[in-house]
């Protein structure tokens, strides 16, 4: 981790650079952006990025399936720059040859090494953590201790077969080889309150409710519940619970991402390049972060207030690509056991 005067050194020498650039582009640009984000979501670090560098940035905004629409479009495809919302969906960019090599000293200085490969960048994390009620006295968790008969009938959790547990597990996987998963998916079954179901806003709803004392959900879904877009009821229940600091044995949090990549055949790949840059200054991560209240990944990034509020979880180290590699063996063990029903 970088000390405290080398961060503000870079930071400084982050924001000249944008600055300069910014100053110093005289003609009109343009890079094509494909989203998987809702258009709200990325139109405002959009609009920064524009009123900086005089470059357009045409969103086209993809539903369904990037990876199927990148394939279809082949060598033609006008797409500079691909975004999306997963380890899993972002891992699949270079894994079937739709990216390139994100060759910038900028970005490998600005995101933390697990957090970026040769051919993608995150762009913002949602820690994955245990939750409990507020007058609960559980203390920081590990992910291993979920097993623990102490919780038997206990845990409440979305389906096992959901991206982001299938990347948790898998994370857990990669750390402790097959056996001792399958050992572990077997203890969270038993410990289980109720079948698997919902969302991980119904995590939360069913911790306030009392159904069960210890739950799992990412970061992401408390603090937008908590700012009311799901109306007052569900603000009140996400108000009755609070996360706990959660690690893997001696190691760190286990994040989910929204990432970005250079598109294969980028028509403008200079200025697309120069795109995924101004995603890492300052400005921009607290924008883009605070879009879908996730954290930032660039350290001395602000955070949004509701997400601060909820607590600070340092990053585990384990390489993403390593995690998005053992999924396909995360699910067969998860099936293997009979956690999905």
């Amino acid at each position: 981790m970088a000390t405290p005067r080398r961060t503000t050194a870079f930071l400084i020498a982050l924001v000249s650079t944008w600055l300069s650039f910014g100053m110093t582009t005289g003609r009109a640009e343009e890079i094509n952006l494909y989203s998987t984000r809702e258009p709200q979501l990325v139109e405002p670090v959009i609009a920064s990025f524009t009123a900086a560098t005089g470059i357009t940035v045409r969103l086209t905004y993809i539903e369904d399936n990037l990876v199927k629409r990148m394939k279809a479009e082949g060598d033609a495809s006008p797409a500079d720059v691909l975004m999306t919302i997963g380890l899993d969906k972002t891992s699949q960019f270079a894994a079937n040859d739709l990216s390139q090599p994100t060759s910038s000293s900028l970005l490998d200085r600005a995101i933390p090494p697990q957090l970026r490969g040769r051919e993608w960048i995150s762009l913002s994390v949602r820690p994955r953590v245990v939750v409990v009620r507020n007058d609960s006295p559980q203390g920081a968790i590990r992910y291993e201790d979920l097993a623990d008969p102490r919780f038997r009938g206990q845990l409440c959790i979305r389906s096992p077969l959901h991206q982001n547990n299938v990347a948790l597990i898998a994370a857990y996987l990669v750390y402790h080889g097959a056996d001792a998963t399958e050992a572990w998916l077997r203890g969270i079954k038993a410990n289980l309150a109720h079948a698997p179901e919902g969302k991980d806003n119904d995590v939360i709803r069913q911790l306030a409710e009392g159904r069960c004392s210890i739950g799992i959900a990412n970061t992401v879904a408390l603090a937008q519940l908590r700012d009311g877009r799901e109306g007052a009821d569900w603000t009140a229940w996400a108000n009755k619970v609070k996360t706990v600091p959660t690690t893997f044995d001696g190691a760190g949090t286990h994040v989910n991402l929204t990432g970005a990549a250079l598109a294969k055949h980028a028509p403008h790949k200079a200025a697309a390049l120069k795109f995924l840059e101004f995603l890492v200054t300052p400005a921009a991560q607290k924008i883009y972060a605070a879009a879908e209240l996730e954290y930032p990944v660039t350290e001395g990034a602000e955070s949004a207030p509701l997400v601060a509020a909820i607590g600070a979880f340092p990053s585990d180290t384990l390489d993403i690509d390593a995690i998005a590699a053992n999924q396909k063996a995360a699910i067969a063990l998860i099936r293997k056991v009979g956690f999905e029903k």
